[in-house]
């Protein structure tokens, strides 16, 4: 039996209870139902007991729209921080208004109606839309990370939750989860509903996931199983061949199933059980839950749905399944078009020898040259240095740098990088400012804030790039900095090197960046898919858009400038 703390010091240990998440949901959660509370059910949500109990510290849930996947997620996390003393939970969302509602609706509803939770607050503790505190010592903490991590940096905690994964950038992944770095829990939760296939969500799923499916037995047709000599049902793994007249069928002979069968069953589907994956996956789609399936009208709305949706909207929404419709912004032709090649140019200057690097080193004593450096850790991505200038009209990149294998360590990377400086006598370097705040004040130290500019991608609508007094860094939204960019190629004002020595692995940055609207943000956003690198895209970014601060691009953009 679990006791309900009455306040202050008189809060029991319940680990001590060795109680499951799952039971001390049941026992103190309620939910409106029909204009009342009544206590949340594993009854008809059998399927969900698992996710609540897994051991697994590593958890990744697919689910389709309106499955309990924020109910889930905001369960969970009271029960946690109810449990166990001093827990710190950490709720990472894409946008302000996501991480805004999860507060409002699955954190405060329940904490407000549910007399056990509230048990554990008090007016003295912390309960503001960004951080919940429990009289326990625990605390739930709410942020947001869309383009960069910086909101999250720093926060300590035992168990990171990020939602809406699909929607955020793989490269901030590992940046959060450096919040558990210390915690002696280091417990995972990743979920979302699925996009395409080139996004984080799905790439955990896909390679390191158990990808757990709920199987449906149907027993019309029956299996012989030799090494026990019984037979077996068929099983289901609901998809679109589940969809019948009146309510989920088999697939193979069309008769109905149930999804709340005894014999229903978590399966996994790994294709290769010896290879490890750290994450336990589960799939949930609207086919399976029980106020959908268990009612004429919620059966009737999904066959409307697959009526009227797109394929990708009805695979993502209801199926909760990936669906690929990514755009990609560039195509080989249009980086080979800009690339130098016999009769366009001197190829010979773009070879990389040290014939043509003199030749561009004596250039630079009377034409300006520009750096663009994109830190990377050498790991998931690296660090990439271009060098541009002028030749005969049009922006070109005459060097280009990968810095991988002995390079990597810092030291080593940032002799290079000040040879290179000194030797090409370089105006101006861009270097991105989220990815290397040491090496960036290591550069501004040996060759001063005026040569040495910062740039910091953000989310923000208006000006493509803008300079902050304040921070002494551009601006930039970078959507609209990466379209200057892919429009420039496309519109042939590039040079780049021979295609023999720019294609792998620069013009493979290029092409591993794929388009995707995002509804909530309502913007376009440029990703890369995980596991790729897009390092020299950005690298390309910086050293053009800091070159246009002396020679400005009005048929580009014109940025704006320091001072003004």
């Amino acid at each position: 039996m679990i006791q309900i703390p009455q306040s202050g010091n008189n809060l029991p240990d319940n680990s001590r209870f060795g109680l499951f998440p799952s039971q001390f949901v049941e026992a103190a959660i309620l939910i409106r139902r029909m204009g009342r509370l009544e206590p949340f059910s594993f009854g008809e949500r059998g399927y969900l007991r698992r996710i609540y109990d897994t051991p697994s510290k590593r958890v990744l849930l697919k689910f389709g729209r309106q499955s309990e996947k924020s109910t889930t997620l905001g369960n969970k996390a009271l029960a946690y921080c109810c449990i166990r003393p001093g827990f710190r939970v950490l709720y990472v969302s894409p946008t302000n208004t996501q991480t805004r509602e999860f507060s409002k609706d699955r954190l405060k509803e329940p904490i407000e109606t549910c007399p056990m939770i509230s048990a554990y607050t008090d007016n003295k503790l912390s309960m503001n839309v960004l951080s919940k505190q429990f009289i326990n010592r625990s605390q739930i903490t709410l942020r947001y990370a869309f383009l960069n991590a910086d909101r999250v940096r720093g926060i300590a905690t035992d168990f990171i939750m990020i939602d809406e994964m699909q929607d955020i950038l793989m490269e901030l992944v590992p940046v959060v989860e450096e919040c558990a770095a210390h915690s002696d829990y280091k417990m995972f939760s990743y979920s979302g509903t699925p996009k395409t296939f080139d996004n984080a969500l799905e790439y955990h799923w896909q390679l390191y996931s158990t990808q757990n499916e709920w199987a449906i037995p149907c027993y019309k047709h029956q299996m012989v199983d030799t090494t026990n000599n019984k037979l077996l049902p068929y099983w289901n793994i609901l998809g679109e061949k589940n969809i019948g007249k009146t309510g989920p069928i088999c697939d193979k002979c069309g008769s109905p199933i149930r999804p709340d069968d005894p014999s229903a069953q978590w399966t996994s589907l790994r294709p290769n059980p010896d290879v490890p994956h750290p994450f336990e996956g589960f799939h949930i789609s609207q086919l399976m839950v029980p106020w959908i399936w268990k009612t004429a009208e919620g059966w009737k709305d999904i066959l409307h749905k697959q009526r009227t949706y797109g394929r990708q909207k009805f695979f993502n929404e209801v199926l909760g399944e990936s669906y690929d419709s990514g755009i990609r912004p560039l195509c080989r032709e249009d980086i080979e078009r800009c690339c130098i090649r016999d009769g366009v140019g001197d190829p010979s200057l773009f070879d990389m020898s040290e014939r043509a690097l003199h030749h561009w080193e004596a250039q630079s004593k009377s034409t300006p040259v520009f750096a663009g450096i994109d830190w990377g850790t050498g790991e998931n991505s690296f660090t990439v240095m271009m060098l541009g200038t002028y030749y005969n009209g049009r922006f070109t990149i005459f060097y280009t740098h990968r810095f991988v294998g002995p390079e990597v360590e810092p030291v080593v990377q940032m002799d290079k990088i000040c040879e290179l400086i000194e030797r090409f006598n370089i105006k101006l370097v861009g270097t991105d400012y989220g990815g290397g705040f040491d090496r960036n004040d290591t550069l501004m130290r040996r060759f001063g804030h005026q040569r040495i500019i910062k740039y910091q991608y953000s989310g923000t609508k208006g000006r493509t790039c803008e300079w902050d007094e304040k921070q002494h860094r551009y601006k930039g939204n970078r959507t609209a900095m990466l379209s200057a960019i892919f429009n420039t190629i496309k519109r042939e004002m590039f040079w780049f090197p021979p295609w023999r020595f720019f294609e792998d692995p620069y013009a493979r940055d290029f092409l591993n960046v794929f388009a995707e609207y995002n509804d909530k943000m309502r913007m376009t956003v440029y990703d890369h898919a995980p596991g790729s690198t897009d390092d020299a895209l950005h690298s390309l970014c910086l050293c053009f858009f800091v070159s246009m601060i002396t020679n400005p691009r009005p048929d580009v953009l014109v940025p704006m400038k320091e001072g003004t």
